[in-house]
């Protein structure tokens, strides 16, 4: 250990230190003696080091005004007196997590760095953003960043507009989210819970500048602040600086910001709300009811993790016994859960959709009737032991996907230290492991469900329905109010809205200045590393099929990857093969129930999946891959039975059982339906690709084109019952052959014997079939330019070509020209002086690239930004600063730390698409030496994109009605 307790280290005292083999680290509590500021610090040898600085926020209304000053203290500080220095750090850092989130009782600004100046200059900006933001004193930036009244001329209508304002516009837009909303105000009427720290769009005009920076005074001060520090680093630099620069200019003072404490309700309540569907919706069965379950705010961390457990168990596991009362029930086409711990008060919400009104009280009757069942009677205990198995090879394996797993732990941290317990709690699961797996055995799980669920009635039973034209009534609603209220200001009142509207797109159009700039701390580009990692897996034939190994330490997990090539298939194939995977290993087997499938995958793998991808050429989009991937996971002691569970799903499924297989299908259809809107710039990205790509068509084929398939079966289900099951076996005998597939395996030498050893338990009964490595999909024509109809407040607006085609090359440059395009020209266009939420690019090798908008309350606008982007390349001059800038910022992605079937999936993405070592070599090359010169350069190769005719969009009804002159189709989104 570095310090003993009651040392104190540039202002802060030790308070307690423990070794916590978890997470490989000396964990240290500090506090701030003279200003009150909590710090925990883990000291690990991981070089990917993590800060942040959370306030304990508790709002008492639903203005948003946490949500809005987390932005706005990004918009410029005493030291970066820049009008975003958050962007001009995105453009320039190396940072492997950039970011500031809101929740309902906490705001947090987190940083991550392997580069020692880069963290420590994401330290400065941040520390100085929270403390000394320019906001405090400048109304323009509540303006942008929260909400205005906006008026061009004194005959145009007055409208809202804000980054946040529109972003909730579009969160609140899902019937998911506004149930929430309803939930929680009911739940926890005495609490911060009752409101929405988003910011609900009806109320956030209600926010004045005065509440608004009393707020920040309020809770941003470092006695209401919790410091998080992770890594390898300098810590008593790193203390002395926090310190120095600023922890000292403060004394303690209290902050009156604790989380109060619901008080149990006497009776179980209830409520209803309302969510908009298009004219052309039916409202049949697209009612939702939920139970929200609230508990005390003593929960220990093992009882929180058994009702993660028990969730899975009753609720997600195939099988689950809640799910199956309830779907047995008829009144409903998919059942979910989730348990939420960021809460003071945990709360489990138990949800059915696909449901009507008039089923409420067969929703609660089978709830509370098969969990007072279970209570009493008995949980499986295979079942329990499954899910137990599953949470512990999830936290074992620590796989977070190439995000910082320091920031895990510090988000995790926080449900506990917001709360004033115990951090380092949050940081344990040993002993709360050893506890359940005891408890499976003494009813510990049936007790806690009898004490928390069965004798417990702080809960709340929603029931959200559907109502045709909600949305154009509430966008009408909200047109009148702002007509009333022009109609209530006098002349010098409406110039002073059109001056305030001209002022600020002023500012928001204007540069920042080269002195501003230069405040912002920035690297070299002799920081960069100019070499690729060599990427490289052996390859042999093992029975005669080809045999991958990428050698990688995974500390005892076989990662085990089956490629299996769809030539064989014909198009209209490729719609059941995406259904395909959806089936697999939730159908009875020869030998299997679906049940014991489920039960075994958790006991003995850390889990199996099974998609369909495809990997494009390097250079053509016409040519590509197309795959059917089986991944699977577990400890290579059980690599023999993942084998063998493999083996039996995909040679032995039966897909006879109708009753089972309308269940799969209404659940995926149920799925799809609540969260169309939310991924609606990926499902407009690639329906747009599809137009131009004949790559991006294939996948297209599981994105819309999927989700109107999976409606025509259901909503024919019963003529077409056979039919479906014909194909599916079908589809399934034509994929799952030896001539198709190609293994890979990450791991060492263990592990890659223990896959040669076990082969057969996958091939043995897997027929030969026959070698095809040609494309031959013709798949239907949908017609472009389509405009995608919704009951959702904002819009997706995606354009694109193909630059190949127009006789152009990809070029590292490129690359570089999307961090400008996304942090400069698009940020400026659509989101700052447009009010979206974002805007992004994407280019590919082959020439297949696009632009979209996320959240945006434009169209016509946003297409037109998109229209004049090559002349801003074509005029593009700054100083070899910014330009050095935009080069690091480019180069942040580089810098992700790789987990093992990370790498082994780049390692086949260059196998699959053609890309070599000497590829990826010439493109950080030209990145690193990119010039003006070359950016100016690309402005022909963005016309020809900007110019081709293909665009796509999907947004409010009553938008892309009103536009409807710009589309070829217009089409409802639901089906």
């Amino acid at each position: 250990m570095k310090w003993n307790i009651n040392d104190v280290v540039h202002g802060f005292k030790v308070k307690r230190m423990e070794r916590v083999q978890e997470v490989a680290s000396d964990v240290y509590e500090l506090e701030h003696v003279q200003s009150g500021a909590r710090l925990l610090y883990l000291d690990s040898k991981d070089d990917n080091k993590v800060f942040y600085i959370c306030f304990r926020t508790t709002p008492d209304n639903s203005k948003g005004t946490p949500h809005i000053m987390e932005h706005s203290t990004l918009c410029g500080s005493r030291k970066f007196p820049l009008k975003e220095p958050f962007v001009e750090l995105v453009k320039g850092s190396l940072n492997t997590f950039l970011n500031a989130i809101t929740w309902p009782d906490k705001t947090m600004y987190p940083v991550a760095s392997r580069n020692d100046q880069d963290f420590h200059n994401l330290m400065d900006v941040y520390l100085d953003a929270v403390f000394y933001p320019n906001c405090l004193k400048n109304p323009q930036i509540l303006m942008q960043e929260g909400w205005h009244y906006e008026m061009a001329d004194e005959n145009s209508p007055i409208t809202y507009n804000g980054v946040v304002y529109n972003e909730m516009k579009g969160a609140l837009s899902s019937p998911e989210a506004l149930m929430e909303d309803k939930a929680m105000s009911t739940l926890f009427p005495d609490t911060t819970y009752a409101v929405e720290s988003g910011g609900d769009p009806e109320v956030i005009p209600a926010l004045s500048f005065k509440e608004f920076t009393e707020f920040h005074r309020k809770f941003y001060h470092p006695s209401n602040s919790f410091i998080y520090l992770y890594g390898n680093m300098d810590i008593d630099s790193t203390l002395k600086f926090i310190n120095d620069e600023y922890l000292s200019a403060f004394t303690r003072h209290p902050v009156n910001s604790a989380v109060q404490t619901q008080q149990p309700f006497a009776k179980r309540k209830e409520c209803e709300g309302s969510f908009g569907i298009t004219e052309g919706e039916s409202t049949d069965k697209k009612s939702i009811h939920a139970l929200y379950t609230a508990y005390n705010d003593h929960m220990s961390t093992a009882e929180m993790l058994a009702f993660r457990i028990l969730n899975y168990t009753l609720i997600d596991m195939d099988g689950a016994p809640l799910k199956k009362a309830l779907t047995d029930s008829g009144i409903c086409s998919d059942v979910s859960g989730h348990f939420e711990t960021s809460l003071k008060q945990p709360v489990w919400t138990i949800e059915v959709t696909g449901s009507n009104p008039e089923d409420k009280d067969t929703f609660v009757s089978v709830v509370d009737g098969t969990i007072r069942k279970l209570a009493l009677g008995g949980l499986d205990k295979d079942m329990l032991t499954a899910a137990l198995n599953r949470i512990e090879f999830t936290l074992r394996e620590g796989d977070f996907q190439g995000r910082p797993k320091g920031l895990y732990y510090g988000v995790h941290v926080m449900q506990q230290w917001n709360y004033d317990r115990d951090p380092f709690t949050a940081l344990r699961y040993e002993e709360d492991l050893k506890t359940l797996r005891e408890g499976i055995e003494n009813h510990l799980f049936e007790n806690l469900l009898l004490k928390y669920v069965v004798k417990n009635e702080h809960q709340v039973l929603v029931t959200m329905k559907p109502e045709k034209g909600l949305t154009e009534k509430k966008n009408a609603a909200t047109a009148q109010k702002l007509d009333d209220f022009k109609k209530s200001l006098t002349k010098e009142q409406i110039q002073g809205i059109i001056e305030n509207t001209k002022a600020l797109k002023a500012r928001q159009a204007s540069g920042e200045t080269e002195e501003a700039l230069a405040t912002i701390p920035l690297l070299s580009r002799s920081d960069l590393k100019r070499e690729v990692e060599e990427v490289s897996q052996e390859e042999e034939k093992v029975q005669g099929i080809t045999h991958l190994s990428y050698q990688e330490n995974t500390s005892g997990i076989t990662y085990l990857n089956l490629f299996f090539t769809l030539y064989g298939l014909k198009a209209e194939d490729v719609p059941y093969a995406y259904l395909l995977t959806t089936i697999l290993g939730s159908m009875d087997t020869d030998n299997h129930t679906y049940q014991e499938l489920t039960r075994i995958s958790n006991t003995y793998t850390g889990g199996m999946s099974y998609a369909i991808t495809s990997y494009d050429d390097k250079a053509d989009n016409t040519k590509y891959v197309p795959v059917c991937a089986v991944r699977g996971k577990a400890l290579t002691s059980n690599a023999d039975k993942m084998m063998q569970l493999m083996g039996e799903v995909l040679n032995h499924t039966r897909f006879t059982d109708t009753g089972r297989l309308r269940e799969i299908l209404m659940e995926e259809k149920a799925s799809w339906d609540m969260s169309l809107f939310d991924r609606g710039h990926a499902l407009v990205m690639m329906r747009l690709m599809s137009y131009y790509s004949p790559a991006a068509q294939f996948k297209e084929q599981g994105s819309l084109s999927y989700y109107y398939f999976l409606s025509d079966l259901l909503e024919h289900f019963d003529e077409k019952a056979e039919h479906i099951k014909a194909r599916l076996a079908e589809t399934a005998a034509k994929i799952f052959t030896r001539k198709n597939l190609i293994v890979q395996e990450v791991g060492l030498k263990e592990e890659k014997q223990a896959v040669v050893n076990h082969l057969d338990a996958v091939i043995g009964d897997m027929p030969e079939g026959e070698a095809c490595h040609t494309l031959s999909f013709v798949f239907p024509e949908t017609g472009i330019n389509e405009g995608f109809l919704s009951s959702g407040k904002v819009q997706y607006v995606a354009k694109g070509g193909n630059f190949v085609k127009h006789g152009f090359k990809f070029t590292g440059a490129l690359r570089v020209m999307e961090t400008i395009l996304r942090y400069e020209y698009l940020w400026k266009r659509i989101r700052v002086l447009g009010g979206a939420y974002g805007a992004f690019t994407r280019i590919a090798t082959n020439g297949d690239a696009l632009l979209c908008s996320y959240r945006d309350p434009n169209l016509s606008e946003t297409l037109k930004a998109y229209k004049e982007l090559p002349e801003y390349l074509r005029h593009f001059d700054i100083s070899e600063r910014e330009m050095t800038k935009y080069v690091i910022g480019t180069m942040a992605p580089a810098e992700t730390q790789l987990t093992p079937s990370m790498k082994g999936e780049r390692a086949m993405v260059m196998r699959f698409t053609g890309q070599t070592h000497d590829d990826r070599q010439k493109v950080r090359e030209q990145i690193i030496d990119c010039t003006q010169e070359d950016i100016r350069a690309l402005a022909g190769l963005m016309d020809s994109v900007v110019s081709d005719k293909y665009f796509c969009v999907l947004g409010s009804e009553d938008k892309l009605k009103a536009e409807s002159n710009l589309f070829d189709h217009l089409r409802s989104l639901t089906k």
